[in-house]
């Protein structure tokens, strides 16, 4: 299962046009967003921001240059809005972290893109113990002793299971990857 690559997007419409880069490139912008904003529903809030800012801004995207580049800076952005708007005490990152981040953001390539793909597809293949802890430590950001309480078992017992499950999905992973080459 290699990766394939997105044919040229074909129209007139300039809306369409960049909303249909924006899903062609939506796992690059969300994996940004998120290096930057590790409060997951905020940088999910923030992505659905970066989406309609560039339906809006559409005409500004002019064909032939660097759609990413361009919707990376909407989103570092958004990112250092959301940020400002947040109790000073309580942020993660400084705002020149952010930008020195930003511009330091690597190139993504196939080799990414199939290893989030085989991470997705590992997830499902988890107990559904194992796969409800793992969502509830990435996905909600909760920390083990969180957990704990909501699924009432001991901080050890949700130690054990995210350690064994982190061990899973990467061999999963690097099985995927092995039968790939």
């Amino acid at each position: 299962m290699g990766h394939v690559p997105m044919a040229p997007v074909k129209t007139r419409d300039p809306v369409l046009r960049v909303q249909t880069l924006f899903v062609q490139h939506m796992m690059q912008i969300r994996a940004f967003v998120f290096s930057l904003m590790p409060d997951f529903s905020q940088a999910d809030d923030i992505l659905q921001d970066v989406f309609l800012t560039v339906t809006a801004k559409a005409s500004d995207f002019q064909e032939g240059t660097n759609f990413r580049a361009w919707v990376f800076a909407i989103a570092r952005f958004r990112v250092l809005k959301s940020l400002n708007a947040m109790d000073k005490a309580f942020l993660p990152l400084s705002e020149e972290v952010i930008e020195q981040l930003a511009e330091e953001c690597p190139e993504f390539d196939g080799e990414q893109d199939r290893r989030i793909g085989l991470l997705q597809s590992c997830l499902k293949k988890l107990a559904p113990q194992a796969r409800r802890v793992i969502e509830m430590r990435y996905y909600e950001a909760l920390k083990p002793a969180a957990i704990a309480e909501r699924l009432e078992v001991s901080v050890n017992g949700v130690s054990v299971l995210l350690s064994r499950s982190r061990v899973a999905l990467r061999a999963c992973v690097e099985r995927g990857l092995a039968q790939g080459r």
